[in-house]
């Protein structure tokens, strides 16, 4: 069948033929939607949550390090274990190049904190932006404009994809080149075997390659069932030997930048840090493993996606078995959507250690999907339902629905959980007001993992930490005052693979100028200290602190009833919906005197 008859073949078979108003509705519908998605990205770059702290302490901290001379150092970044790539920090620092000369050239002093939303709206959020387009592209010259908006909206609004979107994980990272990779490949599936076909298939597999060798190596599978579909389909071809000679050469090249920068900056021969994460997660012994940081069954993966994605969740995992049957040709959604989603669940779903940000890199497949789920099952409305006004009505109301329990639960992340991220920038008010170059202690403790960044912190305040109930291994500190690769390439001290708690990691209340802690009860057995009381809903501090700053943010072990803990109710509604939830006061102190 020709290229052309193969791709009608498809449309008819999916899609009733709409009139030409439908069609500039269409059109006009996902100009909106693009708009739309510029806008959340944008508003998710200046406002969404650091949701795991292995964001702030793998990365930012050390990104902070590059950019400034300091930062805290987890045991991932010691040279003895090295599971931790520079080179995918020092892009994120040549993205700040035009603010850092915007500040020369003006000599306006702007807060440190600039640098990060910076980089998270231009290089996270805006490459996130990128990647969606570019898939709602291939959509749309692939299946349909219709298949392509019921994507980008759930893309757009789905709570998953506002915080995986701005999170700068290598797992983030995967989501983008995952996305870009699909859209290319979704361009290859139906070509015939011409050298048309080679630059497509080159730019799909780099693009996989990409995810998986600067991003997170794990990512390779989703790349597997493009690779096979190319293998077998041009087996023993020249577009074949055209392709693999290419694709040797960028993963060639990408393999020599990276052992080459690694390397360098560990100040270790022959250094491939892939590797070393594979050996950490895969082959490490009991006790050593990503297991010892906890383990939960295949449900919290269910739950979660649930909570992040609502009802596209469950379409989306539908679709892989529903889609195919809708297609003249079922290779676009086996290969470029269900296998890699399914492969991806498998995987991560029998590992014992789960975590959200794992699954990142399959959102692009869950939701595109349930779009093309969705588009489908309209479709077949359309042939069985004779009047249009139900049909659009049904398609209204089920896009209004999503949108408004997706938003609701995004800004219930922002307005309930945004305390850490807000409350920092303080430090920079208070640093205009004391011109002392002497270094100040900003304490935490168990607090440790809701901080944010050192870039909410002046260049004189340092993150430390102080005793409390948690009995892990902390982060230490990166050498000062050195070159980065002397830094980055010293041994620290009391750094394992065990999650042993290594007290050189601590230091004593007496040296913290700041401290941030919130208002729940603390544990006296545990030595923490009880800084902050509530008395008629107002914060009190003990004696010796004043308050610089207090917010509200939902308390985990509070008494919540009904859906506040999940949804963001309007105030107006809330006398009609339940939403009884209790919350803690995130507080910075400052010591008097």
């Amino acid at each position: 069948m020709s290229e052309a008859k193969e791709v009608d073949s498809v449309e008819h078979a999916t899609f009733v033929a709409g009139d030409e108003n439908t069609s500039i509705w269409q059109t006009a519908l996902g100009v909106s939607l693009v708009t739309l998605n510029v806008l959340m990205r944008l508003y998710c770059g200046l406002f969404m949550i650091i949701s795991d702290c292995d964001e702030t302490y793998n990365y930012w901290e050390p990104l902070n390090l590059i950019a400034r001379g300091f930062g805290k150092q987890t045991w991932e970044y010691s040279p003895a274990y090295a599971i931790r790539s520079y080179l995918y920090l020092i892009p994120y620092y040549v993205v700040t190049f035009p603010l850092r000369d915007y500040i020369h050239v003006t000599g306006e002093q702007l807060p440190d904190y600039y640098f990060f939303y910076f980089i998270r709206i231009f290089a996270l959020s805006g490459f996130t932006c990128f990647s969606e387009y570019k898939l709602f592209r291939s959509v749309q010259r692939n299946l349909s404009s219709y298949a392509a908006n019921w994507f980008l909206l759930f893309s757009t609004v789905s709570a998953g994809m506002s915080h995986a979107g701005v999170a700068f994980l290598p797992s983030s990272f995967a989501l983008g080149w995952i996305a870009l990779g699909t859209s290319f490949a979704l361009d290859v599936l139906t070509l015939e075997n011409t050298f048309a076909s080679v630059w497509p298939s080159v730019k799909a597999i780099t693009c996989f390659l990409f995810a998986g060798i600067f991003g997170w190596p794990f990512t390779l599978a989703l790349g597997l069932p493009f690779g096979i579909f190319t293998l077998a389909s041009r087996f023993q071809t020249d577009p074949l030997v055209r392709i693999v000679l290419l694709c040797t050469v960028v993963f060639v090249a990408m393999m020599i930048v990276l052992i080459s920068v690694d390397s360098y900056i560990y100040d270790r021969t022959m250094l491939f840090v892939p590797f070393n994460i594979v050996l950490y997660n895969v082959f490490s012994v009991e006790g050593e493993g990503p297991e010892i940081f906890g383990t939960e069954p295949f449900l919290y993966y269910a739950k979660n996606l649930l909570l992040n994605f609502n009802i596209v969740a469950p379409l989306g995992y539908i679709g892989v078995f529903i889609n195919p049957a809708f297609f003249g040709n079922k290779i676009r959604t086996l290969i470029g959507i269900g296998a890699p989603l399914m492969i991806w669940t498998y995987i991560f779903g029998n590992q014992a250690h789960k975590e959200e940000r794992f699954l990142y890199p399959i959102y692009p497949m869950i939701t595109l999907s349930a779009a093309v789920l969705t588009s489908n099952m309209f479709s077949e409305l359309k042939k069985r339902v004779h009047y249009k006004w139900v049909i659009r009505a049904t398609s209204t109301l089920s896009m209004m629905t999503v949108i408004a329990v997706s938003l609701l639960r995004v800004v219930n992340l922002i307005e309930n959980y945004s305390a850490p991220i807000t409350s920092a920038q303080v430090f920079a008010e208070v640093a205009k007001n004391d011109s002392s170059v002497t270094i100040k202690n900003v304490c935490v403790g168990r607090e440790w993992y809701h901080f944010p960044t050192s870039f909410f912190l002046p260049d004189t305040y340092r993150l430390r930490f102080i005793a409390s109930g948690f009995d892990g291994l902390l982060p230490g500190d990166f050498p000062e005052g050195v070159p980065l690769t002397k830094a980055a390439s010293k041994y620290p001290n009391g750094m394992n693979t065990r999650n042993i708690f290594s007290p050189d990691k601590i230091v004593e209340l007496e040296e913290c100028d700041f401290i941030i802690d919130n208002s729940s009860p603390v544990n006296h057995d545990n030595g923490e200290i009880q800084f902050i009381t509530i008395d008629n809903g107002t914060p009190l501090v003990i004696e010796g602190w004043e308050k610089v700053s207090c917010e509200k943010i939902i308390r985990p072990d509070g008494n919540h009833k009904g859906v506040g803990k999940l949804l963001y109710i309007p105030e107006a509604f809330r006398n009609y919906i339940p939403y009884d939830i209790e919350y803690m006061y995130y507080c910075v102190l400052k010591k008097e005197g």
